[in-house]
């Protein structure tokens, strides 16, 4: 299959340009940055998470994991409970808060989707979600993407 490099690059960015606005849409809604949202979902799919993990699983430094961590505890999503072996180090767990932030984040996406998706023909719509499936393998990101979530998992 030959691919047209314009065309690539134009709907490359417009997708890119469509996710950044989709979650600044919900940003705005849910006073949570999509970093915020990855972690709280770290949190809720690991029994023991760390600081230091949350910053391998999403490649980030540890000062921006910091900043993160400090202000989801801040606003009540997240608590840390230090590490009594290693006292720099902190373990993290959701809040109740934290899990209906998370489920009216899930909640709201899947309605504002799903009622978007039944403007489109139903071939169209399983053509999406087998893409949706695949998208990190296009993108080229499946190793760095996975790698860090088997580890931890």
């Amino acid at each position: 299959m030959d691919l047209n490099h314009k065309k690539l690059n134009d709907d490359l960015f417009i997708l890119i340009k469509t996710i950044f606005h989709y979650e600044r849409i919900f940003s705005a809604k849910f006073n949570l940055k999509i970093e915020e949202v990855y972690v709280l979902e770290i949190l809720r799919n690991k029994d023991v998470v760390r600081v230091t993990d949350i910053s391998k699983d999403l490649q980030l430094p540890m000062f921006n994991i910091s900043r993160l961590v400090n202000r989801l505890v801040e606003d009540g999503h997240i608590s840390k409970e230090q590490d009594l072996v290693d006292r720099r180090n902190y373990f993290l767990h959701l809040t109740e808060k934290g899990k209906e932030a998370l489920s009216a984040v899930e909640n709201y996406s899947f309605e504002r989707i799903s009622s978007n998706v039944k403007l489109l023909p139903e071939d169209q719509v399983n053509e999406l979600l087998h893409l949706a499936e695949r998208l990190h393998i296009i993108l080229g990101v499946s190793e760095e993407v996975f790698r860090t979530q088997e580890d931890g998992r």
